[in-house]
């Protein structure tokens, strides 16, 4: 388990290097109108994992509220140093759940336009690394929910495993008892021989004995 969660470390420290690319500028419609965002796909996230994340991550910057209607998470007035150093600025994104991912759409309102590379590069650097700094946070916290489930399969092994070994045990006591009755009944056999034997002796004295009356019996008034 120590070898698994040092792996598990050594994955999560590399996801920044191997996955910085998977970060897409698109133009998008949101809950207020068509603007810039920034795009990443999380493989292995459901969404209530990817929405709880949120909530604990955006907390560093500011708080988060929830627009039902347009499926969004919204932040006015954060703080995102990354972003726009000690400046405040809206952040909104969108959680859309897929097959075995959750696909993340950001966008990050400046007060006169939305980041985008083309005219805030510098801004837009640091929102994409903001987007992957939740990301990693989202893939460490699914997979340690894996691990947690995987964890739970294991001892369920295990388990199965102790009564396998407990009924291993049973069946060598019952092999056992088994020799112990079988050796008794060895025993028992010879002992019977024995009384076998012992009673053919006494039946063939009997049977002298009753020799003896009818040999009396017939000598009876020969004299």
């Amino acid at each position: 388990m120590q070898k698994f969660i040092m792996l598990l470390f050594m994955f999560i420290g590399t996801l920044s290097l191997v996955d910085a690319q998977t970060i897409n500028e698109e133009n998008k419609s949101m809950s207020l109108g068509k603007q810039v965002g920034f795009q990443i796909d999380i493989d292995g996230a459901d969404e209530d994992i990817t929405e709880d994340v949120w909530k604990d991550f955006i907390k560093d910057f500011g708080k988060s509220k929830r627009n039902k209607k347009a499926r969004e998470y919204y932040s006015v007035g954060a703080r995102v140093p990354l972003i726009n150093g000690a400046n405040d600025v809206d952040i909104y994104i969108r959680f859309d759940e897929r097959v075995n991912m959750t696909s993340v759409m950001m966008w990050v309102d400046l007060g006169e336009s939305f980041v985008n590379s083309n005219e805030y590069p510098k801004e837009a650097q640091g929102a994409e690394e903001f987007l992957m700094n939740f990301y990693l946070a989202v893939k460490k916290k699914s997979i340690e929910k894996e691990m947690k489930e995987q964890e739970k399969v294991m001892n369920k092994m295990e388990k199965e495993l102790r009564k396998l070994e407990k009924k291993n045990t049973g069946y060598h006591k019952d092999i056992e008892k088994a020799k112990e009755k079988i050796e008794k009944a060895e025993k028992n056999i010879e002992q019977n021989l024995k009384d076998q034997e012992d009673q053919r002796i006494t039946i063939e004295q009997q049977r002298k004995v009753i020799e003896e009356i009818i040999e009396r019996l017939n000598n009876l008034g020969r004299n």
